[in-house]
């Protein structure tokens, strides 16, 4: 559903929210989409997802897709350099991609879009229904060449989140038309006098195809946690620029907003209150459509959607431990067998996260939530995808992350205080999906996220630890009736 077709009035009810790095995997997607709902695919460190597949064995054969990428060297590249077929020796380190720059190698760009025009294409394949591409406003180095990609794979609609993608919704009809885009960084120039920003992102698709072709504009809904957001937003763009909202609170799993009242608790952990709930009347009076996420995954959650005028439901959470997430299997089976045995809760950890978002953290044991465990891990920044930019005393833009050896981070101008009880979440994210990097033949180790929903798992159960997409859609839509208790 591109922006030339959007019809408000026969949106789907529910949004397959995007999680993490590859938990909303393109299986999962698909199945959504498959059954009329919007099936999300995430975009974060997709480009790493990829070459790790690759270097697998190639196990749900991208290589079929992406054979048909117009960027026919760029797959060449990819399959010379990480296409093992007899995957990996076990406990062989994966073969990594360099470190996306703030000024990047066309070469990085190009590799980006490949790797997301895989995933869209494969969600897509089988079926006529909708699939829609989430990314992260923190992670300005990647959303315009995975936007590129999606685009040329037909997603329909494009979620972002963790920011405020003003900038993003002027550059997605630029990207359709073939334009250059370009998106302006938050940079850190203290370490220079005369700093020669401003300083943006710029990408070109006539870097990847010699005659970019005219593409359909997906239907953009940024996600946001406020009222006020939309409205800033709606004024400050031309309608044609955003065509809805996902409005989401502060139980959703993930990255969720900073408290507006700037409480935190002793151990960081921040302190919500009634300033942090969308006014939704006013967003309602905005005249777009808009779902509600974060705490609605249910019937009731979807009753009330309707109630209040919005067009349905983002959910994510319950999504996450379905037989189709990018969880592997003896994950999503351990994890629900946890939390109906009350052995693993959720904790919004405001330190965790590099990017100083609030982080919603399961308790599971052998984990990066494990205190010693996170202790004993030695810091190493070698996928970079949460960095942040500034300016050295060169005056090069270059990136550092709060959760590298705090040796390092200082050397580059940091603040030593902020790297305390950083998380490399990079690392720990790609464990999450099985596809961990061994060090000195050990793996790193996870660190799952969910929202407090998961606290009353309505599905599953510790005999029973498993259920898949359809199981979600019939219980958000009265057809399983939940367990008696969680427990069950």
């Amino acid at each position: 559903m591109s922006r030339r077709n959007l019809d408000a009035s026969s949106l789907p009810s529910i949004i397959q929210g995007g999680m993490g790095i590859g938990v909303s995997s393109w299986r999962l997607a698909r199945a959504v989409a498959q059954r009329g709902e919007i099936g999300v695919v995430s975009g974060t460190s997709i480009d790493s997802v990829v070459v790790r597949e690759l270097q697998d064995g190639d196990p749900y054969d991208r290589r079929r897709v992406l054979e048909t990428y117009p960027d026919d060297d760029i797959v060449e590249h990819l399959l010379d350099r990480f296409y093992k077929p007899e995957g990996r020796a076990e406990h062989e380190p994966y073969d990594l991609l360099p470190i996306h720059q703030f000024t990047p190698r066309v070469k990085s760009q190009r590799i980006l879009a490949a790797a997301t025009y895989t995933e869209v294409r494969m969600a897509k394949q089988g079926h006529d229904g909708l699939v829609g591409l989430n990314l992260l406003a923190k992670l300005k180095r990647y959303s315009l060449p995975c936007l590129y990609g999606a685009m040329l794979a037909d997603v329909d609609f494009a979620f972002i989140g963790a920011g405020i993608p003003l900038e993003e919704a002027k550059q997605i009809p630029k990207l359709a038309a073939g334009e250059p885009a370009s998106l302006r960084l938050d940079v850190d120039t203290s370490q220079v006098d005369e700093p020669d920003g401003p300083y943006t992102y710029d990408f070109d698709p006539a870097d990847l195809l010699d005659d970019p072709p005219t593409l359909d504009a997906p239907a953009f809904f940024p996600i946001i946690s406020s009222d006020a957001l939309a409205r800033i937003m709606d004024a400050k763009l031309p309608d044609e620029h955003v065509d809805g909202w996902v409005v989401e609170g502060p139980v959703a799993g993930g990255h969720n907003a900073p408290p507006r009242n700037k409480q935190y608790a002793e151990d960081d952990t921040p302190i919500y209150d009634e300033k942090d709930v969308a006014d939704l009347d006013r967003i309602h009076g905005l005249g777009k459509p808009f779902y509600l996420a974060g705490g609605y995954g249910s019937p009731e959650g979807l009753q009330f959607a309707n109630d209040v005028g919005a067009t349905g439901i983002q959910v994510g959470s319950l999504f996450s431990l379905t037989d189709e997430s990018g969880y592997p299997e003896d994950t999503t089976r351990r994890l629900i067998r946890g939390i109906h045995a009350g052995e693993v809760s959720v904790d919004t950890d405001g330190r965790v996260s590099p990017t100083g978002f609030p982080f919603k953290v399961l308790t599971l044991s052998g984990t990066l939530a494990d205190d010693e465990k996170y202790q004993r891990r030695a810091r190493i920044c070698d996928l970079g995808y949460l960095r942040e930019p500034y300016v050295d005393e060169k005056g090069r833009l270059l990136g550092r992350c709060p959760s590298e050896p705090v040796d390092d981070y200082v050397r580059k101008g940091g603040d030593a205080e902020k790297t305390e009880d950083r998380g490399c979440l990079c690392n720990a994210l790609m464990a999450n999906i099985g596809l961990p990097q061994y060090r000195d033949g050990a793996p790193e180790l996870p660190l799952f996220t969910g929202g407090d929903a998961l606290m009353n798992l309505p599905l599953g159960s510790i005999t029973k630890p498993h259920y898949d997409a359809a199981d979600v859609l019939d219980y958000l839509y009265g057809d399983t009736p939940a367990l008696a208790g969680c427990c069950a």
